[in-house]
C-alpha cells in the first residue's frame, strides 16, 4: 500500500493563513478597545469608591490601603486592594486582593466576600438592643483584668443599646475619645435568614477613610464628633450606589444600605490598637455591654 507525501507546501500556506488571520483578529480587538476608550467610560473612579469601598466595609479583619486599577477594558475592570490582616501586633506584610468587574457588570471579589477569624466572631456576638447584661460585662472585666494592662488590642465594644450621633457624641467626650482610623462604627450587624431575600448580608463596619483612595484627599478626623462626620460620609457614600451594582458579592443589600444610612444607629465600635487599660474603664459605662476581644499583643516599640 503507497502512504501519500503530505503537500507541505500547502500545509504550510494554511498554516500562514491561520496565523495571519489570527494576527488581523487580535488587531481588530486591540482597535476596538482603543475606539471604546473614547466612546465608553470605563469609570475607575466609581469603581474604586464603590467596589474598593464595599470591601473595605465588609471586611474589617484586614486592613485595605490604597488600590489601583488596571485601566479597564473589552473585557472588563481588575481593581487591586492592598492590605494586610487586622491583628493586634505588627504587620504581616502587603497581599493583595483583586476586585473583577466583567462587560456586564458582574463582580467577583474571591477574597473579599466577607471577615473571618477572631474579630469576624467578635462583630457577630453583637446582639441588637440586648440591654445591660451584668454577668457578661463582669465576665470581660476578668479577662482583661487576667491579662497585663498595656497589651494592645483589636476588639468590638458593644452597646446595651443602639447608640443615636449625639449620645454616641457624649460617649466619646465623656471618655475623651477621638475620632481615628482606629475606631470604626457598626451601622448594621451580620444577618443570616434562609426564608428571606437575600438571606445572609454581612455586617456593616464604617470609618470614614474606607472611601481614601487615589481620586480622594487624605481623612481629616474631628475628635469627640467623629461619629458626626462619619455618619455624614456613610450616607454620601449610600447615595453614590445605584440598584445596578452588584453588592451581592460583598454580602450587602441596596435597600439595607439605605435604610441603615437613614437610620443611622451604632450597634457597637471596632477598634483596632487601642490598650486594655482603655478598653476596661469603658466597661464602667451603662452604656457598654461588654468587650469581645479578638486579638492581642505587645507592644515592641514600648518593650525596652
Amino acid at each position: 500500500m503507497n502512504v501519500r507525501e503530505p503537500d507541505w507546501a500547502y500545509v504550510a500556506r494554511s498554516l500562514v493563513k491561520v496565523l495571519a488571520v489570527t494576527a488581523a483578529l487580535l488587531l481588530v480587538l486591540g482597535v476596538t478597545e482603543r475606539v471604546l476608550w473614547l466612546f465608553i467610560d470605563f469609570d475607575d473612579e466609581r469603581m474604586a469608591q464603590v467596589y474598593g469601598t464595599a470591601a473595605r466595609v465588609v471586611n474589617p479583619d484586614k486592613r485595605l490601603a490604597s488600590g489601583y486599577s488596571d485601566g479597564g477594558g473589552l473585557w472588563g475592570t481588575t481593581y487591586t486592594l492592598l492590605g494586610e490582616p487586622r491583628k493586634a501586633g505588627r504587620g504581616e506584610g502587603g497581599e493583595e486582593y483583586v476586585i473583577e468587574e466583567n462587560s456586564f457588570g458582574a463582580v467577583r471579589a474571591p477574597s473579599l466576600e466577607g471577615p473571618s477569624g477572631g474579630l469576624a466572631q467578635a462583630i457577630d456576638s453583637v446582639v441588637e438592643d440586648a440591654d445591660v447584661d451584668e454577668e457578661l460585662t463582669e465576665k470581660a472585666r476578668k479577662t482583661i483584668d487576667a491579662l497585663p494592662q498595656t497589651l494592645d488590642a483589636v476588639a468590638v465594644v458593644e452597646f446595651a443599646d443602639t447608640m443615636t450621633t449625639d449620645r454616641l457624641v457624649a460617649f466619646n467626650r465623656r471618655h475623651t475619645i477621638c475620632g481615628g482610623a482606629d475606631t470604626s462604627y457598626i451601622y448594621s450587624l451580620s444577618y443570616y435568614d434562609d426564608s428571606s431575600d437575600p438571606a445572609a448580608a454581612n455586617a456593616v463596619v464604617w470609618n470614614r477613610d474606607m472611601t481614601k483612595d487615589g481620586f480622594s484627599v487624605e481623612v481629616t478626623y474631628q475628635c469627640e464628633t467623629e461619629p458626626a462626620a462619619a455618619l455624614m460620609e456613610f450616607r454620601r457614600w449610600v447615595g453614590l450606589l445605584g440598584e445596578g451594582d452588584d453588592l451581592q458579592e460583598f454580602g450587602l443589600d441596596y435597600d439595607w444600605l439605605v435604610d441603615d444610612a437613614e437610620e443611622g444607629v451604632v450597634h457597637g465600635l471596632v477598634v483596632d490598637g487601642w490598650k486594655l487599660a482603655d478598653l476596661r474603664k469603658l466597661l464602667d459605662d451603662p452604656e457598654v455591654r461588654t468587650v469581645h476581644l479578638a486579638d492581642v499583643a505587645f507592644d515592641l516599640g514600648e518593650v525596652g
